[in-house]
């Protein structure tokens, strides 16, 4: 059942999961037990979750089942993005870096699986927003605090 199509998250990190229509449907609610939520994105039934603490979860949008947690940060995760087409899940931290991850749905389990596949350093950057530029995860954006530039990514 992949009828969720809105999550919102807040500070104590609880992830509410609705399906939006005339009147709004509260699917579930997950619990990070008290660690900040500061992200978070829904693509094919999967929610990334970012937190303070430099992890992403990923959840199962109907249950609300732990699907895998990732160490993905040293610091607070402040950008996370989906490019709907190809599952890539970008990720930028305060620690500078951004991080690009492939997530898919294995056909026999229904399972995600997540594969790592880039980190990129933005050198004396502490990245408060990064963004895919096209819905095949091919180039991104970023930019940062007391940047006032944004510096694009592309694929070769």
């Amino acid at each position: 059942d992949r009828d969720a199509d809105l999550v919102t998250a807040d500070d104590s990190g609880l992830l509410c999961v609705w399906k939006s229509g005339e009147d709004f449907r509260l699917v579930t609610k997950i619990s990070a037990y008290g660690v900040t939520c500061s992200s978070v994105k829904l693509w094919d039934g999967v929610i990334a979750a970012a937190f303070g603490t430099g992890q992403i979860r990923l959840y199962d949008a109907s249950t609300g089942a732990i699907s895998a947690e990732l160490d993905s940060h040293a610091r607070w995760i402040y950008a996370l993005d989906i490019a709907p087409e190809s599952g890539r899940l970008l990720s930028g931290a305060e620690d500078s870096f951004v991080q690009i991850w492939k997530l898919a749905r294995c056909e026999e389990s229904g399972l995600i699986e997540v594969e790592h596949r880039h980190s990129e350093c933005v050198t004396d950057t502490q990245i408060c927003g990064a963004r895919f530029c096209d819905p095949q995860g091919s180039s991104f954006a970023v930019t940062g605090y007391d940047l006032n530039e944004i510096i694009r990514y592309v694929q070769l």
